[in-house]
This record gives structure tokens, sequence and C-alpha cells, in this order.
């Protein structure tokens, strides 16, 4: 095989790795594989200047072999999707973004995302997300989205798209054709999207369309079925890759695949299997997080053997080649990467204002802020991580220590995911000594002992201040609060957000970008009377 043909199939490739240091092993890979870039993950990523030489060391490696310059690429959404580690700016959610009702707000948080990424040598960005967030038990999208309105999601998305062009970022739209009417993760299993063709067009195609429209440079691919045109999933489907994107919607830009590791396709295909059948669909830049270096040598040789024998033809790999040497050149990709000279600081206090205009208060305006003085009992849902989209972080600590330092005389407790009987009684226990009871839930619709503590706490008699700070639905499912705050998602920045509005510090300005009927407050009277009915 010629040096020549291992290139071109190499830039086919992204590749993963872990630890934050650039090892031989990883060295090996890539003059194996010639890959055209890798995917950073969190334990990639320790402090933004070892970041910053993890990147430039790379860079100078792949000069070296003669390869063209590494794309870069994170997976940094905002809100609960972030790679990137205090001191770095994770900013609120798009969802969250939208709910301050100014598409600015997506503008400047795709600026400050893409200046820290560019800061450090990072050039691709898997974001934003278009998903339309229209089913609110699916359990992947969620707030990664805008809205569930369509319009919505297209204008806070070109904001973004906007954002990231101007900071000299590569923006990955995704998940096309859209992943936000399904009611599977399709890291866990494979989703089917069963509209017909003129619902897709209105709803889950037309923020895609859109960004086609204005110049998007790349598209991220779903592991999602479209019921409508093809029984495979969208990644492996010639008919939405080459079809429906290429030809219907006139995308001539990169298009990289979800990761390749995700369940919905491991369960059916084996990882080289599925590598030639996307490329083969009509993927440019396979995504393989499968952390095993010798596993992404296999796949390379497997699509190498693919070519040898005839099963793929070698100019689906040299049109590849072709469209990222034009996005390298468009976005002034080089194997030089700029000094790190630190991160803006002035940067957080943007990124905190506009956390602060997301804050919704669905109910209760009348009982914010609250006294400094108030006895505020604070019990904190912890959630396990339900995907691997997310990492592994707690905010327990962080949200405590805010509340504290605004309500001195404040309690507080932490409700494991799989909480004693214990733990629930010492939560109530700590309400009923309380002034006000301040719950915070995460995907509580998920989640029957929350629910269940939020049935009692609400019925104990002392007010109970409800904030959903995972979900927005958490707000239709918890009966019985004086007031119920969203957030949207729990970044630090976002928790002290949510503290600033209840002291006092800002108001709370945001509106819902999602339909949500919350339930009024119970008494303890209409309480008991649910609780007879139910019993009948």
């Amino acid at each position: 095989m010629s040096q020549n043909l291992e290139s071109l199939v190499g830039q086919s490739l992204m590749l993963t790795f872990a630890g934050s240091t650039v090892t031989p092993e990883l060295l090996d890979a890539l003059a194996v594989t010639r890959a055209a870039g890798v995917v950073l993950f969190a334990d990639n990523i320790q402090t933004p200047a070892g970041v910053h030489d993890l990147i430039r060391t790379l860079q100078v490696e792949v000069a070296a072999l003669g390869l063209p310059p590494l794309l870069v690429a994170v997976d940094q959404e905002g809100g609960i999707v972030s790679r990137l580690p205090e001191p770095f700016m994770t900013v609120p959610s798009q969802m969250a973004q939208a709910a301050t009702g100014d598409s600015a707000a997506a503008h400047r948080c795709a600026m400050i995302t893409a200046r820290q990424l560019r800061a450090v040598g990072i050039n691709l960005n898997f974001a934003p997300v278009l998903d339309v967030n229209c089913n609110p038990a699916n359990p992947v999208i969620g707030t990664r989205s805008f809205s569930e309105d369509t319009d919505v999601v297209t204008r806070f998305g070109l904001a973004a798209l906007r954002g990231y062009q101007e900071a000299g970022v590569i923006a990955t739209v995704k998940h096309f054709p859209g992943h936000g009417d399904t009611e599977i993760d399709s890291h866990l299993g494979l989703p089917v999207v069963r509209h017909d063709i003129a619902r897709l067009k209105k709803v889950e195609l037309a923020p895609f369309a859109a960004a086609v429209q204005a110049g998007v440079p790349a598209v991220m691919s779903a592991h999602v079925v479209l019921e409508a045109l093809d029984e495979l999933p969208a990644t492996l489907s010639a008919e939405v890759l080459t079809g429906l994107l290429r030809r219907d919607l006139g995308f001539d830009g990169v298009v990289f695949t979800d990761d390749l590791t995700m369940r919905a396709i491991t369960d059916r295909y084996g990882l080289a299997e599925a590598a030639i059948r996307a490329k083969a669909a009509g993927a440019d830049v396979l995504v393989l997080a499968v952390r095993s270096l010798d596993d992404q040598v296999s796949v390379a040789r497997s699509l190498l053997d693919a070519v040898a024998s005839g099963a793929l033809p070698a100019d689906i790999f040299e049109a590849t080649a072709d469209r990222l040497d034009r996005l390298r050149t468009a976005y002034g990709i080089s194997t030089a990467v700029s000094p790190f000279v630190g991160l803006e600081p002035t940067l957080a206090e943007d990124v905190l204002a506009i956390a602060r205009r997301s804050i919704t208060v669905v109910q209760g305006q009348e009982r914010l802020p609250l006294p400094a003085g108030t006895r505020l009992a604070l019990i904190d849902c912890l959630l396990p991580r339900w995907s691997r989209v997310e990492e592994a972080v707690e905010r327990a600590a962080l949200l405590r220590e805010l509340v504290e330092q605004a309500f001195p005389a404040a309690t507080s407790i932490a409700v494991d995911p799989e909480p004693t009987a214990d733990a629930l009684a010492r939560a109530q226990h700590l309400a009923g000594a309380a002034d006000t009871v301040l719950l915070v839930t995460r995907d509580a619709q998920r989640v029957a002992h929350q629910v269940q503590l939020a049935r009692e706490l609400a019925a104990s008699g002392t007010p109970l201040i409800h904030a959903a700070v995972r979900g927005p639905y958490d707000g239709e499912t918890i009966r019985g609060a004086a007031a119920t705050l969203v957030t949207y998602g729990d970044p630090p920045v976002s928790l002290r957000a949510l503290v600033d509005i209840l002291a006092g510090r800002a108001k709370p300005e945001g509106t819902l970008p999602v339909r949500l009927e919350v339930p009024p407050p119970l008494s303890l009277a209409d309480e008991r009377v649910a609780d007879r009915g139910q019993a009948t």
C-alpha cells in the first residue's frame, strides 16, 4: 500500500487517547494512521497551560511527520456538556441562553468559548446543537438544545455560528438530521424518528438547512434512524448523508460522525464495519472514542484493506482530503501554535451576566428574594451520570458554599442518587427546623425519590423554594412549591446565578424556551385531600 494512499485514508480519522501528555504510543499511532486530528476529553485536559503544551507538542510532531496540521476538537457546548475544568469558563447551556430571549447571548457565549479554545490551541468545537427538543422525555438532548421551537433553535443557532466564525474556531452543528424527538439516548441504544418528510422539513431539518445556507463549515451525524428514508442509522445511511444532506440541502463542508463506539452502532456492527459503512454512506471524518490506540490503528488498516479490495473507492477519501484542505485554509489552521498568554479574566463577568439573565422564575416571584438572615435548609438532590456525553462532576460542595455565603444561617444536606431511609429522614428533620427549604432537583421526572421527597416537604408546612437545576420539566413534576426557579443546567456559573437571584443580587429575567404546566402551590389541607383521593 503506498504511503500516499495511507495518508489519504488517514485523513478520515480523528483519534482519541488517554492522559494529558504526548506518549510514544500516541506518536506511533499518528505516524501509522496519518490521522486528520484528535478529539480531547476531560482526562486530556488538566490546566490551560498544560493542554496548550500538549497541543503544541502534537502539532510539532505531525509537522515532522509531514502531515497536515491537526484538527484538535472538543465537545464544549456549555451547560452540562463541558470538557474544560476551571479556570476555563463554561458558559450556560444553550437552553439557558435562549431563556434570555436575546440571540446576542448565544453569539457572545460562542465567542467566549471559542476565544478560550483558541488560546490553548483547540481549533474545532463539536457545537452548537441544532436539535429541536420537542420531546420532554428526551434523555440526552434536553437543555443542550436551545428550545422546543424550531424558529428559536434556528435564530440562536445561527447567532452561535457567527460567534464561532468571528473568533476563528470551526463550528460543527449536530446532531443531523435531528435527535430532539427521541426517547432513547444513542449512547445506550438506537433511537428512531418516525415523522414523515413534510414534518421533518418543517421541524427537525429546518435549523440545519438554515445553517447550511449560512455557510456552516461542518456537520456531525446522529446515530438515529430516520424511518421515512432508511432503516439504517443516519451515520451509516447514504440516503441521509449523501441524499438528504449533500444533494437536497446542498452541504459541501465536512461531515463528522458522532462517536462510532456508541451502543446505537456497536450493538449492531463491529467498529471496522461501522467505519467502512459510514465512509460509504458519505461521512468524511470518523470519530472513534474507543480510547485504545491499537483498536484505532486496526480501523485504519481495515479502511485501507477496503480500498485495496474495491469495497470502498479511493475517490471518496480524496474528496474528504480536499474538504479538509479547504477547511484548514479557511480557518488558518497551522502547525504553529501561538504562545500561551493565559485566559481572559474579564470574560467571566460576561458569562455570569448571561447566566443571571437566564434564570427563570416560573411561579412565586413574590417570595423572592430571601432575607440574608433566613434559616435556609438546602436539600440538594444529586444525580448519577446518565450518559457518556457528560463528565462525572460533583456540584454539591460548590452550591453549599455559595448558599452558606449568601445565607449564613443556612444548613444543608446532599441526597445521594440512591438514598437510604435515614438520609431522607435527616433531610426532613433539617427542613422542619428551617424557615424556608431550598429543594434542588436534578431531572426529578426520572428519579422517583426526588418527587416523593418534594411531596413530603411541600406538605410539611415549611415554605418550599424549588430550584430545577437540570431539565426545566421538573417544574411540572414537583407539586406544592411556594416558588419554582429553573437554571437549565448546573455548571458553576448557573449555580452562582441561582444564588444571586435568591439573595437579591440580581433580578430574574429569564423566560421559558419550552412549555410547562406548573402546578399551583398546595396547602397542607389540599395535600391531605389529594392523598385521600389517590387512596380510593
